[in-house]
Parts: structure tokens; C-alpha cells; sequence
């Protein structure tokens, strides 16, 4: 088959089969208690997975949904999808909140780049660095310092620590695995990022089945945070590589062929203008503007005095507060301000250019909010009454052991997130269905309530980790540019460190958690034994 008859059998194959799910769903006068109340995610899947752009596959899922609904009517059907499902999702006050934050959020970090702060605080760091062990951990702790955004993550910690582990005859792919394994599974838990907005928007959604654990998608994401195994042990992992000099795999081969390199300063980032400061105040006033406004706004709630010294006090304003996403988009307006003016001030740029370099970062968040309001409509013909998508896969799956609940939603995100390289249109696909399907499998067995929030925690790190060992995947193209690695010798070598990461959060946590109803620190016990021995197992010194 040649090269050209192969692509249009990738173009035109997945489109057939949709359009026949479509027309076969209208055979059925109620769709939503048959397999074809699928018809939307599936598309939405097939199509993103086999033409390689997920907006366009949202979209037509999107669609093709709106085509059921409307009994194959394409002009109700485009009326519904461009002004029903897609236009009021987009201009919903929570839509609108949640695009300021992530905006304001992305304007603040472009400015702190483009002053050099950033630049200027990682090149601080690395100077600590003395061998490949720690040099292998300085980019670590410079990865999670840089948590606000993966996409600055990959850039900016790439650039600016090649020289650094080139000297120190580090090889680009361990680097490139460094820079990746910090960026998405970083951001997704950190407390302020330019990603907590996207994923609490999914949560909020569905509130309905997750109230019981707090009041606010915010509050939920809160609450999952523990239960986030695959980004945590990502952590473990790596530390474990740096901590141990131990290698396997495709990359024991790269390091043994690595060589330290004398390199000139200028081979990394360019020099910055400004003080590390200019990059570490503002997210300092992020985060102590969230915990303010969370703090009063939930007291407030609670319909009790502040009491800093209570920990109890914390976790339940938290919880109790249910609009976190303006609270949010005042803390990035804060924070968008304070940047500004280091830029101005210190950095010495000007206000036009200061504002070009936020406009453009800006810039670089649209795709990120089209996908999430075409997630957010796909949502809406999931859980419109006339598919049910959510309710018909509850049925179908009324038998399924509530143990393995978890480990099967993961593994699908995680396919889904590698076939379409991306994680936010995963969590947007999956959680409108998984969520549902989780909760009503636990009510109807009578099971620990708990086992949602895994469930709910379980996709979001299935789509993080299908995201990370895909070769497709923005953040994996980019973590390849930044550290100037072979983006294919990148993708070799992560992948056995990935899955072997991956395993021990699927085995030990998603179905250790349902099964042996382990503890949290157990669990991470668990998991830290387990990538020690397999390190040290398959592991060897360079």
C-alpha cells in the first residue's frame, strides 16, 4: 500500500464507520437505551485518534450527536451544535471565569519568561550541581519549581539546564525524560497551574455525583490529589533514578554513551535581564491570594471566624467554598500585575513589549480553551435525556465487579490519551462518562463512597500518563525541542520508565485501593518498594 492510499484510508475509513454509527443509531427510536448513546465519544475518539487533531474530532463528535438528537436533520443539527452546545457552553459564567484565569495565568507566566526571571532563577539552582546524580536531581526540584505551566516546564527548564548536564555527561534523553516527567504530571497536581482551572471546570460539571465529598470542583480536586498515583510516583521514580545512578533499558544505553561536554553558557537560555525574584514573587502572590480568598470566602461559608492555626479550619473552607473560579481569576490578576510590574521595573522592558509577551502566551492557550468548550459541549449530548450516554454504560456495565472499577477506567484514559496525544481532551471525553459510571457502580454495590474519588482520580492520570509515552503528544514534542533530543530516541527511552511507573500505580494503587482497601501511606509505601526493586532489579551503573 503506498504512502498516499494509506493516508486516505486514515482519513476516509474512521469517517465511514461514524457516519454509519450515526445512520444505524436512527434505525432505534430510543437511542439512549442501545450502544449507539456511544456514538459521540466514540466519534469524538476514532476521529481524534485517526487524523491526529483533536478539535476537529471533538467537533464532529460534537455533531454527530447533535445528529441523533435531531433524527439526521443536518441544518437543526448545525444549529444545534454551533449555538446550543457550543456557543452557550462557551459564554457560560463558569466557561468565562475559567477562560480569564487561564489567560491571566499564562499572560503572568509569558511575562516573567520574556523578562528572564525565569531564566535567571533555573540557572541559580543549577549552579549546586557537582556530579550527574545531583546534577540529575537539581533538574528535578528546577521541573517542579516551574509547575505553573508544562509547556514553560519543557522550554525553559530544557533550554536552560542542557548546558548543565552536558557538562556533567548527562545524555539529552535522560534530560528530555527529566523535562517531560516534570511537566504535565507536575502541573496537573499543582495548586496553581494553568491546567487547575481546565480539570476543576471538568469536576465542577459533576457536582451532582461528587457533592458528597465538597462543595466546589476546586474542593474535589482537592480531595483527589492523593490519590493521583501515576503523577506521584512519577516523582518516586525519578528521584529513585537520580538517587540510585541506576539505569535500564534503551536509556542505560544513552548514558553509557553520554560524554561530558564542555559547553559555552550560551547554549542554553539567553541571558536573562532580570532577577529571580521576578519570576518567584508573583506566583508567590498567586498562591497566598488563593489561600486568602479561599480562607475568607470559605470561613465565611462556614459561618466561622478565621482560625489560621486550625488545620481542620483549612480544610473545611476549602471545601466549603463553591465559586473557586472567580476566587481564581482574582489571585491571577494579582498575580498577572505583580508580574508586570517586575517586568517593568526591574526587568526594564516597556509596556508595549510587556504586553506583547503576555498577549502572546496568551495566544498560545486558545486551542487548549476550544478544546475545552468542545469537551464541555460533548458533555452536553452525553448527558442530554436522549442519549444517556452515562446512564446506558452503567447498565451495560451493572456487573462489573466495583473492584475494578479504577484499573478500567484508567487503562481506557490512558488509551485514549495515547492514540489522540492529548490529556485535557481525554479528561473531557472520559469524565462526563466515568464519573456517572463510578458513582452509580459504587451505589449500587454499596461500596466505600471513597472509591469515586479514585475512580475520578483514576482517569485524569490515565490521561496524563497516555499523554506522557505518546509520541504525538505536544508536551512530549516539546520536552524533545527543549533539551535537544531525537524526539524518537526520547519516546524510546521514557516509554520503559512510564510503564513501569504506570504499572506500579495501576497494581499497587487502582486496584490494591478497591481490593486490599490499603491505606493512602500504604499504598505509597508499596509503590516506592516496588520502583526500587525494579530499578535495582533491572537497574545498573553507568
Amino acid at each position: 500500500m503506498t504512502p498516499e492510499t494509506k493516508k486516505r484510508v486514515r482519513t476516509w475509513v474512521p469517517l465511514v464507520i461514524v457516519l454509519f454509527a450515526v445512520g444505524s443509531s436512527l434505525m432505534v427510536k430510543q437511542p439512549s437505551s442501545t450502544i449507539f448513546a456511544l456514538v459521540p465519544p466514540f466519534a469524538a475518539i476514532v476521529l481524534a485518534w485517526a487524523w491526529r487533531r483533536v478539535l476537529l474530532g471533538l467537533l464532529l463528535g460534537v455533531f454527530s450527536g447533535a445528529l441523533v438528537m435531531d433524527r439526521l436533520h443536518p441544518v437543526m443539527a448545525t444549529v444545534d451544535t454551533a449555538w446550543d452546545l457550543v456557543t452557550k457552553t462557551a459564554i457560560e459564567p463558569d466557561s468565562l471565569e475559567i477562560f480569564a484565569f487561564t489567560l491571566l495565568l499564562a499572560g503572568m507566566v509569558g511575562m516573567m519568561i520574556r523578562s528572564g526571571a525565569v531564566t535567571d532563577l533555573v540557572n541559580r539552582l543549577s549552579r549546586v550541581a557537582r556530579g550527574r546524580r545531583s546534577g540529575q536531581a537539581i533538574v528535578e526540584v528546577l521541573g517542579i519549581l516551574v509547575f505553573f505551566d508544562d509547556y514553560a516546564n519543557t522550554m525553559v527548564v530544557g533550554a536552560a539546564s542542557r548546558p548543565l548536564t552536558d557538562r556533567l555527561g548527562i545524555s539529552r534523553e535522560k534530560l528530555a525524560y527529566l523535562v517531560d516527567s516534570t511537566a504535565a504530571p507536575v502541573a496537573s497536581l499543582a495548586l496553581v497551574s494553568t491546567w487547575i482551572g481546565i480539570e476543576i471546570s471538568y469536576l465542577a460539571k459533576q457536582m451532582h455525583y461528587l457533592h458528597q465529598f465538597a462543595a466546589s470542583g476546586y474542593g474535589v480536586f482537592l480531595q483527589l490529589v492523593p490519590f493521583r498515583l501515576y503523577c506521584i510516583f512519577t516523582l518516586f521514580m525519578l528521584t529513585i533514578i537520580a538517587w540510585t545512578g541506576r539505569d535500564f533499558g534503551p536509556m542505560l544505553a544513552a548514558e553509557r554513551a553520554a560524554r561530558p561536554m564542555q559547553v559555552n553558557q550560551e547554549a542554553g537560555a539567553e541571558s536573562p535581564t532580570a532577577s529571580w525574584t521576578g519570576a518567584a514573587v508573583p506566583v508567590v502572590v498567586v498562591l497566598l491570594a488563593i489561600l486568602a480568598a479561599f480562607l475568607i470566602e470559605g470561613g465565611y461559608r462556614l459561618h466561622r471566624a478565621v482560625a489560621l492555626l486550625s488545620p481542620g479550619y483549612w480544610r473545611d473552607a476549602f471545601v466549603a467554598v463553591d465559586n473557586s473560579s472567580l476566587l481564581l481569576v482574582i489571585a491571577s490578576i494579582a498575580g498577572a500585575m505583580t508580574a508586570a510590574c517586575f517586568a517593568l521595573c526591574q526587568a526594564g522592558l516597556g509596556l508595549r513589549e510587556t504586553v506583547a509577551a503576555a498577549l502572546k502566551s496568551m495566544r498560545t492557550m486558545l486551542p487548549a480553551l476550544a478544546l475545552l468548550v468542545l469537551a464541555q459541549s460533548l458533555r452536553k449530548v452525553t448527558d442530554t435525556g436522549h442519549l444517556q450516554t452515562a446512564q446506558y454504560l452503567t447498565g451495560l456495565l451493572s456487573n462489573l465487579n466495583v473492584n475494578i472499577v479504577p484499573l478500567s477506567v484508567f487503562l481506557v484514559a490512558a488509551l485514549v490519551a495515547f492514540a489522540t496525544g492529548t490529556s485535557w481532551g481525554t479528561m473531557g471525553i472520559l469524565i462526563p462518562v466515568a464519573v456517572p459510571l463510578s458513582a452509580m457502580t459504587v451505589a449500587h454495590a454499596h461500596a466505600d463512597p471513597r472509591l469515586i474519588l479514585v475512580s475520578t482520580a483514576a482517569v485524569l492520570d490515565g490521561a496524563v500518563f497516555g499523554d506522557h509515552c505518546s509520541p504525538i503528544s505536544d508536551t512530549t514534542v516539546m520536552s524533545s525541542i527543549g533539551s535537544s533530543c531525537n524526539h524518537l530516541a526520547h519516546v524510546q527511552t521514557q516509554l520503559p520508565y512510564a510503564v513501569t511507573t504506570m504499572l506500579a500505580a495501576a497494581l499497587v494503587g487502582y486496584l490494591g485501593i478497591p481490593l486490599l482497601g490499603l491505606p493512602v501511606w500504604a499504598v505509597y509505601l508499596a509503590g516506592v518498594l516496588v520502583l526500587f526493586g525494579v530499578v535495582f532489579t533491572l537497574g545498573k551503573g553507568h
